[in-house]
């Protein structure tokens, strides 16, 4: 164990401090050197801690210079090709195309690249999706026959850059790099297919993957939507299938780890399967055999994705312990785990996956072992020559452990086997409880509890940084979810083999599998739908986040003091000061960990401190626009949300012909995925007022998840379209949320500490029909001091003429540019009257819609202004006292 945790350090300092690594790998082999001619032990065990700290150094430098030059993620990062350049791509089926919502993904292990006339030969892995939404290609691709091994030639664009340019939130290159996939694409028609044969592959490999596309078209097939979503997702890490709701009631109540395939389930069917082996063989060689072959085929089957590979390793190498009668403990098995693994990946440490394995796994050895284990012993304490006395604990403890713990008919038993005799005097609270298996069912449910509370506890601060979310209903829910989704795995399983016989005979395991699925959510749907399931929460910057490492000095020295705490030791003298030591330390680790606990969850210093100046970031939101207003007095407006039509809705036509929906795909909307992480990551848990301009997809959607996500005071709008369906959805949340709306109009003006919001555009319409296009969106000049800063929305050509007609309140000396640089807009006349000094486009790097055009950037350049393009420069900052100008930029020029 320490000398992964020394290996580790390596890593992390390796990470951090360039040294060539020759120098790593010197000063190892020397420290190694010695440790071997050193006769004290304990330097010896410094010397070889030292070795394994410089190891791990010279392995991460290693592993980052070791990239090869024809590596396709090494060609994109180096620029030879430019992300989405038209290129022909070959390669080879890295396995069987992975069944989709309306198409399928292939992962192509890669061959040769094809552009601009030159052949590159390359190596790496890269991701395509094609679509089948059309039936004539769904047709065309069926034709094609693509399978494991298939090589083929596409004519597509690959893409290896980031989504987003912002702070906060995942890297997508980051994401790449722990999938291992070096770039991705979309294969827009099959005609630009072209299969090139079929390479000769392990043909048990082959039918593996052709099972498991078996069981995912009959888990489709047989089974609702929802149910048929969980199980391809929990059984075959096919997560295609989840509906948008469903998916949302995991994350929520903080159990959304059961439907991605990691340790849990690696160690329950392996746990399975040697149950199952025990009925044939008590020889531990062969149960190690087929235990393993039959995990690293499944592993195999749901894509070898790193969290999987990671967890069969680990059950590999405590189950070879077995076989080989070297059990050891817990903490060095589980040392040489992370040791092998760290060798294999080294910058695996960096990645969120590994260190939440890493955590949950220590906190259940540490903590939870050790703490249950005396739990029990302090619950069925008898006199014997080991431990004479009770144990040393409050009465309290003493009794609650004794109901759950204490056999009495146990006692009796073992009483009339010895040669003396004694009373002990047991009062548990509930003394019923014992004479059924209610005992048992209470301990088992204590337990769990116990065990979910202190994984929960110690993946804290990275459940808050990674996901800004925090369920202290997962303490429970991950015993009703793990109860009832083990059930509905063994059903659904029994009910697809009986299937391959008669659909009649599968057809009452059908239904009681969705009877199952129906229990599964319906508890954490309460939870979620009366706002009881998560709260989100905002991370620290600056010198506060060193919080989230002081959190783990007391869990640290907590775990230390409860593995040393011997509830039985009542010797004198020394030993009794030194059970009184550990108990102090255990209170006072307690309430420091409380303390960090605290300031953690409920983060009152993560908000910025308002500094008296008016600062506006314009984020990058690709095709859209949000912008965060920031008031002197530390008051925020967030104007508009950005937002896009990322999800395509499945409908069935019922016996009426009316559409009924049924399925609706589980995807990252950009108001959670890029606008609320840009919030939390500036430490916002309360934004003071949303305002959309106008009802537009990429301008309003958005502003829905943060409604959902921070504590709003109040909404604003121009319009109130009573059937536009964004609209509606935000406004239902409002309500619900008891959020004001307030209508702007032309005339308006509110004051928040010496800025001023004037309102241009549009007139007052109340009415429900009322238009909120692009030209009714509204329109607003902050004014601060001599600076000015106008918001344009949308607006085309016919609002800007009526704008213009007063020219005097167009001119601001930073203007959001319209519609996105549309040549609909930012007419010679408009510009010229906004006399700007900076200029900003909100627009994605790559536009469907080809903004900004050209003629538009132009025009605003020629009138003196400098022009900022959030696709290009990321996050735009602009901040004034009322005198001056500061502008940054998230890329720097």
């Amino acid at each position: 164990m320490w000398m992964s945790l020394s290996f580790g350090c390596g890593i992390f300092i390796s990470k951090h401090i360039s040294i060539d690594w020759r120098v790593w790998l010197t000063i190892s082999l020397i420290s190694a050197a010695f440790s071997f001619v050193n006769s004290k032990f304990s330097a010896r065990n410094w010397l070889i801690l030292l070795a394994f700290l410089f190891l791990g150094g010279f392995y991460l430098q290693v592993d980052q210079t070791q990239i090869s030059p024809n590596r396709i993620k090494r060609i994109y990062d180096e620029r030879r090709i430019i992300s989405n350049e038209p290129i022909e791509f070959e390669g080879i089926l890295h396995d069987s195309p992975e069944i989709g919502f309306e198409g399928f993904s292939l992962v192509l292990s890669g061959e040769k690249i094809y552009f601009k006339g030159e052949e590159l030969a390359v190596s790496g892995k890269v991701k395509l999706f094609a679509s089948t939404s059309e039936a004539e290609n769904k047709a065309e691709y069926e034709k094609l026959n693509l399978q494991y091994g298939s090589k083929i030639r596409v004519a597509c664009r690959l893409q290896r850059e980031e989504s987003y340019l912002n702070p906060g939130g995942f890297s997508r290159l980051e994401m790449l790099d722990q999938q291992n996939v070096d770039a991705t694409g979309v294969i827009k028609s099959p005609f630009l297919v072209e299969k090139l044969g079929d390479k000769e592959t392990f043909p048990l490999l082959g039918w593996i993957y052709e099972q498991r596309q078996n069981l995912i078209i009959g888990f489709r097939d047989n089974f609702n939507s929802k149910t048929a979503g969980i199980m391809i997702a929990s059984l075959l890490g096919n997560k295609n299938f989840l509906d948008q709701g469903t998916a949302e009631i995991f994350r929520e109540g903080g159990t959304f780890h059961v439907l991605v395939i990691s340790g849990l389930h690696i160690t329950f069917i392996g746990g399975l399967i040697l149950l199952l082996l025990r009925f044939f063989t008590n020889q531990k060689f062969w149960q190690f055999i087929f235990a393993v072959v039959f995990l690293w085929s499944y592993s195999l089957a749901v894509g070898a994705e790193v969290p999987v590979v990671r967890a069969s390793i680990m059950f590999t190498i405590l189950l070879f312990s077995q076989v080989i009668y070297r059990n050891g403990s817990l903490l060095n098995s589980f040392g040489l785990c992370i040791l092998t693994l760290l060798v294999w990946r080294p910058a695996d440490l960096f990645t969120s996956s590994f260190q939440l394995t890493f955590a949950s796994v220590a906190a259940i050895i540490v903590f939870a072992f050790p703490l249950i284990e005396n739990l029990r012993k302090i619950g069925s304490w008898t006199p014997t020559a080991e431990n004479p006395f009770p144990p040393d604990v409050s009465v309290f403890v003493k009794r609650f452990c004794e109901m759950l713990y204490w056999r009495e008919e146990v006692w009796e038993r073992e009483s009339k086997q010895r040669i003396w005799s004694a009373k002990i005097f047991k009062t548990p609270y509930l003394p019923k409880l014992g004479k059924n298996i209610w005992q048992s069912v209470s301990a088992y449910l204590f337990e769990g509890v116990l065990v979910s509370l202190i994984v929960q506890v110690s993946l804290l601060p990275f459940l808050v940084i990674y996901f800004h979310r925090v369920s202290f209903s997962s303490i429970w829910l991950n015993l009703w979810v793990g109860f009832f989704i083990t059930l509905e795995s063994f059903s659904a399983v029994i009910a697809l083999l009986f299937a391959e016989f008669s659909q009649t005979l599968a057809l009452p395991l059908i239904k009681l599998t969705e009877i199952f699925n129906y229990l599964l959510l319906a508890v954490p749907n309460i939870f979620v739908e009366n706002d009881l399931a998560s709260m989100r929460v905002p991370i620290y910057s600056g010198a506060m986040r060193s919080i989230y490492y002081v959190y783990f000095i007391p869990l640290i020295f907590l775990g230390v003091s409860l593995d040393r705490w011997k509830p039985f030791e009542v010797d004198p003298d020394d030993k009794l000061k030194t059970v009184k030591f550990y108990k102090s330390a255990i209170f006072s680790s307690a309430i420091l960990l409380i303390t960090c606990l605290s300031l953690v969850v409920f983060h009152p210093f993560s908000a910025p401190r308002e500094n008296g100046r008016l600062k506006i970031d314009f984020l990058d939101v690709g095709q859209g626009d949000s912008a965060l207003v920031t008031f002197p007095n530390g008051e925020t407006m967030l104007v508009d949300g950005g937002g896009k039509i990322n999800f395509k809705k499945n409908y069935a036509k019922s016996e009426d012909s009316e559409e009924v929906e049924i399925f609706e795909p589980d995807t990252q909307t950009i108001g959670e995925s890029v606008v609320s992480e840009f919030l939390w990551e500036k430490g916002y848990s309360k934004i003071d007022y949303i305002l959309a301009t106008h009802a537009d997809t990429d301008h309003i959607q958005g502003l829905i998840d943060v409604a959902e996500n921070f504590k709003v005071k109040a909404a604003f709008f121009g319009r109130t379209p009573a059937k536009d369906e964004d609209f509606i959805e935000l406004s239902n949340i409002l309500r619900k949320k008891k959020i004001p709306e307030i209508i702007l109009s032309r005339g308006d003006i509110m004051e928040f500490e010496k800025v001023f919001v004037e309102v241009l555009y549009p007139e007052k319409d109340t009415s429900d029909f009322a238009v909120s296009d692009n030209d009714h969106s509204l329109v607003l000049r902050i004014t601060f001091g001599t600076k000015k800063f106008l918001f344009t929305g949308d607006i085309e050509k016919g609002a800007e003429a009526f704008l213009v007609k007063n020219p005097s309140y167009l001119q601001a000396d930073v203007v959001k540019a319209a519609h996105h640089g549309s040549r609909t807009s930012s007419t010679q006349t408009f510009v010229e009257a906004t006399r700007a000094e900076y200029v900003i486009i909100p627009v994605g790097k790559r536009s469907q819609f080809g903004h900004p055009h050209k003629e538009v950037v132009a025009r605003w350049k020629n009138s003196g202004a400098k022009v900022y393009t959030t696709g290009e420069r990321g996050t735009v900052t602009i901040s004034t006292n009322g005198k001056d100008l500061e502008v940054q930029t998230f890329l720097k020029e």
